[in-house]
């Protein structure tokens, strides 16, 4: 593998985790602005349920925007390598989602369809950024 093409791969292992991180504000920041603004004053675990809901809601919807607009970013800078880009960057950050819920004795029954729809649409997103720059620049 060239020096190149390993640097793209480091760096969209890195994407990926910063986007587990983005993701993880986002979700941090609505539980605050529920607890602050919308149903203030209750027990901790009233939030923690909510979080419990609200998260998968949040990975999926910013995840879509986060996926699409940061595929769209790297494959701008490198047209050559976007299916790469596209597959690659989803792919990594459902590998450190798994390494992140095996540990945490998920119920993969209960949740499939939730995972199936994240990954699913973060997949797409990385897809239709990637290749958004190719449709872009066949219209110049």
């Amino acid at each position: 593998m060239k020096k190149n093409n390993l640097s793209l791969w480091i760096k969209l292992f890195g994407w990926s985790i910063l986007c587990h991180i983005i993701l993880v504000a986002i979700s941090f920041i609505e539980v605050f602005i529920y607890s602050i603004i919308i149903n203030p004053g209750q027990e901790e675990a009233v939030y923690s349920e909510h979080a419990t809901k609200s998260a998968p809601i949040i990975a999926v919807v910013f995840g879509i925007i986060l996926f699409f607009y940061l595929a769209r970013i790297l494959a701008k800078k490198r047209p050559e390598k976007r299916l790469l880009i596209a597959l690659a960057l989803p792919f990594f950050y459902v590998i450190i989602d798994l390494m992140i819920l095996i540990p945490m004795d998920v119920d993969w029954g209960n949740h499939y369809l939730v995972f199936i729809l994240s990954f699913g649409t973060k997949l797409l997103a990385a897809v239709a950024g990637a290749y958004a720059i190719k449709a872009l620049k066949t219209q110049n």
